[in-house]
C-alpha cells in the first residue's frame, strides 16, 4: 500500500511542476531536481523507513509547491496592475523558510540515494558514531574562512575585541565571551577575530568548536567534544578509540581530559566555543587550575592547562552563559549595525554576487523598507540579499527565478 501511495504522490507533484505558469514558480529548479531525485530513488526496492520517508517528503514537497504556486499567481496578478516586480518582506520570510525545508528535503533524499540512510531516518546527524559522520558536520568543527571584502562595519569590533583576548601578559592564561542577540553577527567577529593576522602568530594550535546543536546529549557531548578536539590536534584514532567508552564515562571522560590536557601542555592554544546556550557546569569556570584526584571529568576547564598564555572565546546569545565560562569583565557586548550603509553594503553583496541588479530601480526602491526591517542585523541582511538573488528579471526578460544553493543556506554571519 506505501509504495502505491508514494507513485500516486509522486504523479501529484509532477502534474504540479508541468503546469503551463511553473516556470514562475520560487524555486522551480530546485523542485525539479529533487522530483529527479525522488524518481532515481524510486526505481529501486524500498525498506520500510524509506517510504516512510519518502511519503513524508513528498506530503511536504506537495504542500510547499501549492505555497509557492499561490504567491506566484499573486506576483502576475500584482505586475499586471502595478507593472513593477515586489516581495514583501512577508513573502521574503516565506521564501527563507521554505529554501531552508526544500534544502533539508533534498539532502534526506540524497543520502538515500547514497545508501546512507539508516532504519530510523529521523535519527540526529551524529548517531553516536564520530566516524560515521557526514562530511557537511565537519563544519561544526571547523571555522569557514571569511571574505573580508563581504564584511562590512565590523572595524571598530574587531579592533576591541582582539585588544580584550591579546591584552594579558604573555603567558597568561585569557578568556573572552562574544555576546548579543541572534544575527548581530558574533560568529563573524568571531572568525575575523580567529583567522587575524595577530592573533595567528600569537596562538598555535587554533581549534574551532560548535557546541550549539547537540547541547541535550549530555556526557555524550562531552565525550564528542574532548575526541574532536583531540582528533584536531592530531592524536590518532586508534589512541582515542581505545580509551573504553565504559559504564563509569566519568573514568573515560577523565582519561580524555586528560590526554588533552598533556597536549595542550606548554602551548600558547587558541579555542573557540561558538553558539553555546548550554548551562551545565562542566563549561564553567575555564580559567580554573589543575584539579584534585578524581575529579578530572568535572570541568572542560581542567583540559586546558593554564601558565603558558592560552586562551578561549566563548560566543552565546545568552550573557548568563558566557558570564558563568569567562566572568562579566571579559565579556565583549557586540550591538547591531547603526550605520545603515554597512548593512545595505552586506546586502547587496548578496543581492549581486553574479554582479547584476545593483541599479534595478525596484531594489532602490525597498532601500528603506529592507534596512528598516533588518534592525541593523548583518544575517539578517544577509538572508534578504540571498533570497532576492536572481528573483528579479533583467531588461527584457520577465521569468522569475529565485535562488537555492547549499552554499546559500549556509549564512556566514550567523549567530
Amino acid at each position: 500500500m506505501s509504495l502505491e501511495i508514494i507513485q500516486f504522490l509522486m504523479s501529484k507533484y509532477a502534474d504540479g511542476l508541468g503546469g503551463e505558469d511553473s516556470a514562475t514558480i520560487p524555486f522551480i529548479h530546485q523542485f525539479q531536481e529533487i522530483k529527479e531525485d525522488l524518481e532515481r530513488k524510486t526505481r529501486f526496492s524500498m525498506s520500510l523507513g524509506t517510504t516512510d520517508l519518502l511519503q513524508e517528503s513528498l506530503n511536504n514537497l506537495n504542500d510547499m509547491l501549492i505555497e509557492c504556486q499561490v504567491l506566484s499567481k499573486k506576483h502576475r496578478n500584482h505586475e499586471q496592475c502595478k507593472h513593477t516586480y515586489f516581495y514583501s518582506l512577508a513573502d521574503l520570510y516565506f521564501l527563507l523558510k521554505t529554501r531552508q525545508r526544500l534544502l533539508r528535503i533534498k539532502r534526506k533524499i540524497r543520502t538515500i540515494s547514497d545508501g546512507m540512510l539508516e532504519a530510523n531516518p529521523s535519527t540526529g546527524p551524529l548517531n553516536g558514531d564520530i566516524g560515521r559522520w557526514r562530511p557537511e558536520e565537519f563544519d561544526r568543527w571547523t571555522s569557514q574562512a571569511v571574505d573580508k571584502t563581504k564584511v562590512h562595519g565590523v572595524t571598530t569590533q574587531l579592533i576591541e575585541a582582539e585588544r580584550m583576548l591579546m591584552e594579558e601578559g604573555q603567558n597568561r592564561f585569557k578568556g573572552i565571551g562574544i555576546v548579543g542577540m541572534g544575527g548581530v553577527g558574533k560568529t563573524v567577529l568571531a572568525q575575523l577575530l580567529f583567522n587575524n593576522q595577530q592573533v595567528r602568530q600569537r596562538f598555535f594550535p587554533r581549534l574551532w568548536i560548535c557546541v550549539s546543536e547537540t547541547i541535550n546529549r549530555g556526557q555524550d557531548l562531552r565525550r564528542e567534544i574532548l575526541e574532536r578536539m583531540l582528533t584536531s590536534l592530531g592524536v590518532e584514532e586508534d589512541v582515542i578509540t581505545s580509551i573504553p567508552n565504559s559504564d563509569s564515562r566519568s573514568n573515560s571522560l577523565a582519561e580524555l581530559m586528560f590526554a588533552l590536557h598533556l597536549q595542550l601542555m606548554g602551548k600558547r592554544y587558541l579555542i573557540v566555543f561558538d553558539d553555546v546556550w548550554s548551562n551545565d557546569e562542566w563549561y564553567e569556570n575555564l580559567d580554573s587550575g589543575l584539579p584534585r584526584d578524581g575529579e578530572w571529568a568535572d570541568r572542560l576547564a581542567f583540559g586546558l592547562p593554564k601558565g603558558s598564555g592560552g586562551g578561549v572565546i566563548v560566543t552565546s546569545r545568552l550573557e548568563e552563559v558566557a558570564v558563568k565560562m569567562v566572568g562579566e569583565e571579559n565579556l565583549y557586548h557586540l550591538q547591531p549595525l547603526t550605520d545603515r550603509e554597512s548593512c545595505w553594503a552586506i546586502f547587496m553583496d548578496s543581492l549581486t554576487k553574479d554582479g547584476r541588479m545593483s541599479d534595478h530601480p525596484t531594489i532602490t526602491g525597498m532601500k528603506k523598507e529592507i534596512l528598516d526591517n533588518c534592525s541593523g542585523l548583518p544575517l539578517a541582511a544577509k538572508t534578504v540579499g540571498e533570497i532576492l538573488n536572481g528573483s528579479f528579471p533583467s531588461s527584457g526578460d520577465s521569468r522569475r527565478k529565485t535562488s537555492l544553493s547549499d552554499d546559500s543556506s549556509k549564512a556566514s554571519g550567523s549567530v
